[in-house]
């Protein structure tokens, strides 16, 4: 049924103390040879004692996403795959030597000349105790992530950079990073379906000029002061244009943290919830021109006058957490109209 079988065809033995390492690069060599194929993991804990190599249009396939692991014990990287394309893995969980071991990863694709990492699939993955960026791919595109999660990494969970397009996440989640969940870089026109994180010093981070990202019905709770550039954070969108939060969700930051923070760009933000202790529902500087729609926020808006353009009839003005500057498109007068503090005005400064 399968071009390689771990267990029948390479004897590795997958009980948690023996090492499998031969074993399963010889399978990865003998799958390259023949310009890749499938690797079947049956149940079992695969000990691996150096970092496997893995190539283009290769699949690892294990029984289930609980059943099947490999397991790693203080290495670089569990997977380093140079220069490759169309990789595929599925239900298998890689473990790491937890929190306190050096620096090194979990899996990473990184380009040694130019191009892209195109056809990459990851789906029912889990990766864990890592030491190093979980999950790190340099420009991927036309790729795909379902029901992957990230626990307990010393590093970013998610990260992708290298102006990647075409990513889709689905169902995926980060909890305990200490840097960012999901770290994009230059990442364009992609999207996040119904992720999560947790406890992380960034939640969702699309940073150094994104441009059309969507994050659709993501949520982000209890994030945490790691470091002075992951202050506890749930969304923070760095530059770029046409990115979006549709329906996007926060809770429960810490006292000095905020649910989102924008630096520059001009990103949309629709349907956005805020709940919980938080000192700042969304935070911008003034070279940011954000599009609020039909939020509801807990915590207080700091955003600079002129920066934020709300959308709605009379009746649904803004009344709580709102600042001097507020700037709201009045669909009933078919008029912008700005907050002075006291009373909305218009343009002529009559009251509107």
């Amino acid at each position: 049924m399968f071009g390689y079988n771990i267990k029948d065809d390479y004897n590795a033995k997958g009980d948690g103390t023996t090492d499998d390492t031969v074993a399963i690069q010889a399978a990865l060599d003998a799958a390259h040879a023949t310009s890749g194929g499938i690797i079947f993991f049956p149940s079992g804990t695969y000990l691996i004692t150096a970092t496997l190599t893995i190539y283009s249009n290769t699949t690892l396939l294990g029984a289930a996403q609980n059943a099947t692991t490999i397991v790693q014990n203080d290495l670089p990287l569990h997977l380093l795959g140079k220069d490759v394309s169309y990789i595929t893995i599925k239900n298998i969980s890689f473990k790491g030597p937890g929190m306190d071991a050096s620096w090194g990863g979990g899996i990473s694709f990184n380009r040694e000349n130019a191009g892209n990492t195109e056809g990459i699939v990851f789906e029912n993955v889990t990766l864990q105790g890592i030491v190093g960026n979980a999950l790190g791919i340099d420009c991927p595109i036309t790729s795909s992530f379902t029901n992957v999660k990230v626990v307990g990494v010393v590093g970013d969970g998610f990260s992708f950079w290298g102006s990647g397009t075409s990513v889709v996440m689905n169902n995926c989640y980060a909890i305990t990073c200490t840097q960012a969940g999901y770290d994009f870089n230059q990442l364009n026109y992609s999207t996040c379906n119904g992720c999560a994180v947790e406890v992380c010093g960034i939640g969702f981070y699309l940073n150094n000029n994104c441009n059309n990202v969507s994050l659709i019905s993501c949520g982000a709770e209890d994030e945490v002061i790691r470091s002075d550039d992951y202050p506890g954070v749930d969304y923070q969108v760095v530059g770029g244009v046409g990115n979006s939060l549709i329906s996007c969700y926060s809770r429960n930051n810490v006292a000095t943290g905020a649910g989102i923070v924008l630096k520059g760009g001009n990103p949309t933000i629709i349907g956005y919830r805020q709940i919980g202790a938080c000192p700042n529902s969304i935070v911008g500087d003034a070279n940011v021109h954000v599009e609020l729609l039909s939020p509801s926020m807990g915590s207080a808006t700091n955003l600079q006058p002129g920066t934020v353009g709300q959308t709605g009839t009379t009746a649904n003005r803004p009344t709580q957490n709102i600042y001097a500057g507020y700037q709201y498109y009045d669909t009933d007068l078919k008029k912008s109209v700005w907050y002075d503090g006291t009373a909305w005005l218009d343009a002529l400064g009559t009251t509107a």
